[in-house]
This record gives C-alpha cells, sequence and structure tokens, in this order.
C-alpha cells in the first residue's frame, strides 16, 4: 500500500527542468606559429664576426690566452705547437 501511494505522488508531481549550467568560455592558450626563416643574406652577421680577423688578431690573442694561462696549460700549449 505503501508503495502505490509513493508511485502516485511520484506520478502527480509537475517536472520542472533544472536550468543547464552555465558553459565556461575557454581562451585558447596556443602559442602563434613560428615563421618560416628567409633566404640567407650575404651580409655577414656579428655572429661571423671573429672568422673575419686578421692574422695580427689571432697572434694577440693567442698571446694574450698563453700569458693568462697556468703552468699547465702552457705546457700543453706549447706541446701542442711542438707536435704539429
Amino acid at each position: 500500500m505503501k508503495l502505490i501511494k509513493r508511485f502516485e505522488s511520484f506520478i502527480s508531481e509537475e517536472f520542472v527542468a533544472n536550468q543547464p549550467a552555465p558553459t565556461p568560455t575557454i581562451t585558447p592558450t596556443t602559442t602563434p606559429m613560428p615563421t618560416r626563416p628567409g633566404a640567407p643574406s650575404t651580409i655577414p652577421s656579428e655572429e661571423d664576426a671573429p672568422l673575419a680577423s686578421t692574422a695580427q688578431d689571432v697572434i694577440d690573442r693567442l698571446s694574450r690566452v698563453y700569458s693568462d694561462s697556468s703552468e699547465k696549460e702552457k705546457e700543453e700549449i706549447d706541446n701542442y705547437f711542438e707536435e704539429k
């Protein structure tokens, strides 16, 4: 009997649809696509500048490195040039 009363009360109720939940707006977090590099230029960059040194610049640099080196490093440099 109880079951029938519950069923009848269930049927007699009006169904009210719930409002849909608000959907959050999602913003994309992607980074823009990288651009392709252009054609290589004929102008040397700053990275290539050490390659454009004169022979005197190279000799000066080697003498500075040699004078600032420790005794062990000086022996290694001497041995390198003796072998060649």
